[in-house]
């Protein structure tokens, strides 16, 4: 389910039927601190692939993932991993309590939503259960838990209404992950949380460094985005104004246009 611009722009939190997920403010990822923030980032965009030949390198893991076949590693799942690895598991409810209004625990398989926070897990009833989290519902979740993060990339996803048969989406699947593995891994440092915290704060007509902790991760990029392409606005509108615009190259319409719905 893909979060519309309304939703993401707001500080309110989302009402699942399972519970209510929020959205952090700087201030709160700030508390966690940015390095943490940035491992859960990571986690809830992890594929096995990713645990074995990356977290479980110095243990042998990517010898072991390279020796399964094809069909074996299709066949793993990150909630397979969670249920294999309790520190793992331990990590994953770190996460889901981050995001989550809800009290997270993890039993009998399933990560389970309290109503309110309890000192002994005998006393859990129907009454204090919300919801929970299933091995098929995980994927959703960290789906719009990504979201969130502004980590979500659409062309990961694979439609499966558009192939007419399992090996045209094998085939579709092989490509994007040879994509992937080709891709640059260098990550931007001009884009950072921290960078572009300071930058908005030291350029944004009303937002500082006091009052821009209330931002959640969204607003904070999409007022980013809207300042770069505000500032654009202002040097082409500038240059109109003294050379004119005889190529018909300056939109008028550059600082309102929608860029989240395309």
């Amino acid at each position: 389910m893909r979060l519309d611009y309304g939703t993401q722009i707001s500080p309110v939190p989302i009402t699942l039927s399972i519970g209510v997920l929020r959205k952090p403010t700087l201030r709160e990822i700030a508390k966690l601190t940015f390095g943490k923030f940035t491992y859960y980032e990571f986690l809830i965009k992890m594929t096995p692939e990713v645990y074995y030949t990356e977290l479980q390198k110095e243990n042998g893991g990517k010898e072991y993932w390279e020796s399964l076949t094809e069909e074996q590693q299709e066949s793993v799942t990150l909630y397979d991993l969670i249920l294999e690895d309790e520190k793992l598991c331990n990590t994953y409810i770190e996460i889901l309590n981050f995001f989550f209004v809800e009290t997270v625990i993890f039993r009998e398989g399933y990560f389970i939503l309290l109503r309110k926070e309890i000192d002994n897990m005998e006393d859990i009833d129907t009454d204090n259960i919300r919801g929970a989290i299933s091995k098929e519902l995980l994927p959703q979740i960290f789906e719009l838990i990504q979201q969130i993060c502004c980590i979500y990339n659409a062309d990961d996803e694979i439609d499966e209404t558009k192939f007419k048969n399992n090996l045209a989406k094998k085939l579709m699947e092989r490509m994007k992950k040879a994509t992937k593995q080709n891709a640059p891994k260098k990550s931007d440092l001009n884009l950072t949380i921290p960078n572009i915290i300071s930058s908005v704060s030291n350029k944004h007509p009303s937002l500082n460094y006091t009052n821009i902790w209330k931002l959640t991760v969204f607003q904070l990029l999409d007022t980013f985005y809207r300042t770069k392409i505000n500032a654009m606005y202002e040097i082409d509108s500038t240059r109109v104004s003294v050379w004119g615009n005889e190529k018909k190259t300056f939109d008028a319409s550059l600082w309102y246009k929608n860029e989240y719905d395309k």
